[in-house]
């Protein structure tokens, strides 16, 4: 299997040698199951500036590694896909997410409930497919379902429904999957709060707090916190009808860039595909609450701002166990499950 490299279209933008007077920027590798992947952190304001002049979908570009060097790295591929069977399907499911995520006939909430709904059937999947490694046996399906796969077919389970899924842009029998669920803009602020503020501290992070303190009319301390749709409801309509307006693009950008830089939807190996998804819907939750409450008044220079004091404080927090934390954090209040993160996906 042919171990690449994976970069931004625009890398060498970034990256000149030759150029005296070429914006620089650092990045990052990581060795993932699949390929040697190239991110640039948000950490960095030209980074940040350059996903936000970019309005149509972000562009990727493979190139071949050196023969010794491939020859190590899909060594070391192996090895990882050993340890933890379900990474076999890392490049599958980051395609997945991929095309999801830049699915522009549904706004970015709505592309959320989409992936929250293909991860959650893929989770199924693996979970069916784990049963029958254990057992030897084809697990009971529920009465009135789809007779169960012989079992050569398992493992073809999960790239079928990812093809299937990739190549149907039009998910209007999934968005009614959901047509029950109702916002709720208290939970939603609420865990979105909670997130920020244990998040490590930097000083232009303080700042962004501050002021998101400041326009939520609240105490910093959460223990006192109580909800106010007078306050927090004008916040979000500006945001969205006088600031985010035209500009959707930035947030589908910044959460495409942290799919890269958290590798997902296997941020952390360990966990559950679904686990780590419940990370990376409550992390979206929680910029789009940072943005709220924050950009009121403000203008691209201060979106800058709070997104690369953010990624600083995240950055920091992920050498902590911070994507299990915040997984677990979830499941300790039973709010782990498809429905609840569908609910602060659209809140």
């Amino acid at each position: 299997m042919p171990y690449p490299m994976i970069a931004p279209a625009f890398f060498k933008e970034f990256t000149s040698t030759t150029d005296k007077d070429a914006a620089h920027a650092d990045y990052i590798f990581t060795a993932s199951p699949a390929a040697l992947e190239c991110v640039f952190p948000l950490n960095q304001e030209v980074i940040i500036r350059k996903l936000m002049d970019t309005k149509e979908p972000l562009q990727f570009m493979m190139t071949n590694l050196k023969p010794e060097h491939e020859e190590k790295y899909t060594k070391d591929a192996e090895e990882l896909i050993a340890g933890h069977p379900h990474l076999k399907y890392y490049w599958p499911l980051r395609s997945l997410t991929m095309n999801i995520l830049q699915n522009r006939r549904y706004v970015f909430e709505k592309r959320m409930l989409l992936l929250n709904f293909a991860l959650k059937t893929v989770q199924g999947m693996m979970d069916y497919e784990d049963e029958y490694n254990r057992t030897g046996k084809i697990p009971d399906t529920a009465e009135g379902s789809a007779p169960p796969p012989p079992p050569e077919e398992i493992p073809n389970l999960i790239p079928q429904f990812v093809a299937q899924f990739s190549s149907t842009q039009d998910h209007d029998d999934v968005m009614n999957y959901f047509s029950s669920i109702k916002p709720n803009f208290a939970y939603s602020l609420c865990d979105g709060m909670s997130l920020l503020t244990v998040l490590p501290t930097n000083p232009d992070f303080d700042k962004v707090k501050y002021n998101i303190f400041k326009n939520l009319q609240m105490s910093p301390n959460l223990k006192q916190f109580k909800y106010n749709s007078g306050i927090y409801m004008p916040l979000k309509k500006a945001y969205y009808e006088d600031f985010l307006k035209d500009r959707e693009h930035y947030i589908e950008h910044i959460m495409v860039n942290y799919v890269w830089t958290n590798c997902m939807p296997f941020a952390d190996y360990s966990m559950s595909v679904w686990d780590n998804f419940v990370y990376f819907n409550t992390l979206f939750n929680a910029i789009k609450v940072m943005l709220t409450c924050y950009m009121k008044d403000r203008n691209d220079d201060d979106f800058v701002f709070a997104v690369k004091a953010f990624d600083i404080a995240l950055s920091e927090a992920k050498g902590k166990n911070f994507v299990r934390c915040i997984a677990e954090a979830n499941h300790k209040e039973g709010l782990a499950n498809n429905g609840d993160m569908a609910i602060l996906a659209m809140s």
